[in-house]
């Protein structure tokens, strides 16, 4: 009980930052909103001069089906089948058929009657939009998403009763469709085939110190003070068809005192009167630059009502980590699909697409990777100024990480605590563990 009133305190200087945070996004998702709404009548204004020009409609084409196909049919006199299957746009403009433009214009209109927006930072919408084929049956594209979330997430020992290695984490992950046009996306791995993309940032900071904290100087053998502070942008592409997620990540940000992480956990320290001021910072990794890509793949293997199996596959290359690893993740509980969201939606999404209002489930994860580089243990690439580092040959090369998670959700909330359990990191270290806790609104 002690431990968790610790907690509690520790963490009530982050409650009325995250509250300000929701805000800030409730009036971002009223303002994206209704530069949607304009941006779609300017599309639609602009599209007139075509549409006259070219005498353009869309009518739904007869279907048995649940889904109605669309085709777009122009009023003038329409061609023979075979010449409508088998035309393709003159690059010249000489002929009678229509011109890309005009081409362009129709699918933009037949993307607006089916309430569809595609993503244009990926090649497959490209091809899709300006390929002179006008057959829309089947459609291969990449969609974006226009969900928008808030994920607050605390990591912290404190309630294994520890306070070293991996000792406090903070993030805060906002996920909207205005990211799209951040400039970092550009450089995301493309998706070759047909999913949903969402597009987010996320500030985080997290902090490592040694065994312990209540002896001064440099502890040689020991894990190194080091903290950092990062703005990630990420993409994360999910196909529900091939049960697939593609992840892609940029971390641009500091390690080193500039990131702030002694006068934090110091902060935190002098609120609890049980814990001593931490002693040591004044050795810690110094600044230098973090500029990292991650990528992750997920595939679902096992894809059941009441559980599933998802193989993973990680990589980071970069200033602060590069790493290579893999492992397995299973779920079990009242879920939906994994493949087919981030988690939760809205009420009037799960109402339409079927899916559980409530969710209740517990998963486990289990991953190796291999460790080619740690910034926080072996310090920065281009300040090479700090006091203490561990050397290349005392870094464990291959490392574990399990947890064990619980998670409940109700319509656009959602709430997990997972129990991570970490293998040495470095020679005569030992195993580490801390506690995870999540919290996500769908705004």
């Amino acid at each position: 009980m002690l431990d968790l009133i610790t907690f509690v305190l520790l963490m009530k200087k982050w409650i009325g930052f995250s509250i300000i945070i929701l805000f800030l996004s409730q009036c971002s998702e009223y303002n994206s909103k209704s530069t949607e709404q304009e941006q779609l009548r300017k599309s639609r204004k602009l599209a007139e001069p075509f549409i006259k020009k070219n005498q353009v409609t869309i009518t739904p084409e007869p279907s048995d089906k649940k889904e109605e196909n669309h085709s777009i049919q122009p009023l003038h006199k329409k061609k023979k089948k075979k010449e409508r299957e088998n035309r393709i746009i003159s690059s010249n403009g000489t002929s009678r058929q229509r011109s890309p433009d005009s081409l362009v214009v129709q699918k933009m209109l037949w993307l607006h009657s089916e309430n569809i927006e595609i993503d244009l930072n990926e090649p497959k919408s490209r091809e899709f939009l300006f390929s002179p084929y006008e057959n829309l049956t089947f459609p291969s594209m990449i969609l974006l998403s226009r969900e928008r979330f808030l994920q607050i997430n605390f990591d912290n020992d404190i309630l294994d009763n520890t306070d070293r290695f991996y000792t406090n984490g903070i993030r805060f992950d906002f996920i909207s469709p205005v990211f799209q046009r951040f400039p970092l996306n550009l450089l995301m791995i493309p998706y070759w085939k047909s999913g949903m993309n969402y597009y987010g940032i996320s500030l985080i900071q997290n902090m490592y110190t040694p065994s312990t904290t209540k002896i001064g100087g440099i502890l040689y053998g020991d894990r190194p003070y080091a903290a950092y502070l990062i703005l990630k942008s990420f993409k994360i592409t999910n196909d529900s068809r091939d049960k697939f997620r593609q992840t892609s990540e940029i971390d641009v940000g500091i390690i080193g005192p500039a990131s702030l992480g002694d006068f934090v956990q110091k902060s935190f320290h002098k609120d609890v009167p049980t814990n001593s001021e931490p002693l040591g910072w004044e050795y810690q990794i110094q600044n230098d630059l973090v500029l990292n890509y991650n990528l992750s793949y997920e595939k679902g293997v096992v894809c059941g009502k009441d559980l599933e199996v998802n193989l993973t596959g990680t990589g980071a290359l970069g200033t602060l980590y590069t790493n290579i690893g893999g492992g397995i993740m299973l779920r079990t509980g009242i879920l939906n699909p994994y493949f087919k969201n981030l988690g939760i939606s809205k009420r009037s999404t799960y109402e339409e697409k079927g899916l559980h209002m409530i969710q209740i489930l517990f998963s486990l994860k289990s991953n190796v990777k291999f460790v080619g580089y740690d910034a926080t243990l072996e310090g920065g690439i281009f300040n090479k100024t700090n006091s203490y580092t561990i050397g290349q040959n005392s870094v464990t090369r291959f490392v574990y990480q399990g947890s064990a998670c619980l998670t409940f959700s109700y319509g656009g909330f959602g709430i997990n605590v997972e129990q991570f359990l970490l293998s040495p990191e470095f020679h005569n270290g030992w195993w580490h563990k801390w506690v995870h806790i999540g919290l996500t609104f769908c705004l």
